[in-house]
């Protein structure tokens, strides 16, 4: 056999591994981790354009505010259209007809709801001062404070974004002054989460496999869940957390 002939096969032999490998990757919590990173990238990156020009989405979640009703222009603790003991959620009021869905679908935030987003993102900077941590995009609700892994940067960078876009509708203060300084930097770091995501997928293809499957479902990578045994499904020695 001519050793071409040997390195192809060989080749292949490699490649039909590395194929199978993926195929029978298993999520580790690691992955886990990542994907919800990746998820938070995501949304930011799908967010940036609308909310520097002043708009924001009907039931946008900002943790800390709640969801916005882009007819009321504010934020409130449910969704707008939330079924709730036969009763549907909008605008601040429970009402006894499901409400129609918002036409257009964006508005500017009141004058009201700029403040209490400025004051937030004020204490949001405050506590990250506090804990000493600046950086990071994950968030979770702001009530349990855990800056590393909570509200992070990202929110911060977003609530900039939609006082940014909307200058002339409220009296800026320390918040946003303050913001204006930071938001290189917590554009450096959001960055740095970009690099930590492609390395993780680089050095885990079957990472990529998961991920995709993950954005194509609508479901979460949970940790034990496969490409071959699709979501939802975990190994013996793993538990979804």
């Amino acid at each position: 056999m001519h050793w071409s002939t040997m390195c192809l096969l060989a080749s292949g032999s490699v490649a039909l591994q590395s194929c199978d490998s993926e195929s029978t990757y298993t999520a580790t919590p690691e992955d886990v981790r990542i994907a919800s990173l990746e998820k938070q990238l995501d949304e930011i990156d799908k967010r940036k354009a609308q909310l520097t020009s002043g708009e924001v989405e009907n039931n946008f979640e900002l943790p800390g505010l709640g969801f916005y009703h882009c007819e009321a222009k504010d934020f409130f603790p449910y969704k707008h259209g939330q079924n709730q003991d036969g009763k549907w959620y909008a605008n601040g009021e429970w009402k006894e007809e499901p409400p129609a869905v918002p036409d257009p679908s964006t508005s500017r935030p009141s004058t009201a709801a700029l403040e209490k987003i400025q004051q937030l993102l004020e204490r949001e900077q405050q506590l990250a001062q506090q804990t000493g941590s600046t950086s990071g995009t994950s968030h979770h609700s702001t009530t349990h404070h855990h800056h590393s892994s909570g509200m992070g940067v990202g929110s911060m960078l977003m609530m900039y974004w939609m006082l940014s876009g909307n200058r002339g509708g409220f009296t800026p203060g320390a918040g946003f002054q303050n913001a204006q300084r930071q938001e290189s930097t917590w554009r450096s770091s959001v960055d740095r989460d970009r690099q930590t995501v492609s390395s993780h997928a680089r050095a885990n293809p079957g990472y990529t496999r998961l991920a995709q499957q993950s954005k194509a479902s609508g479901s979460p990578v949970t940790a034990g869940s496969s490409v071959r045994g699709g979501f939802g499904g975990s190994s013996s020695s793993s538990s979804a957390s």
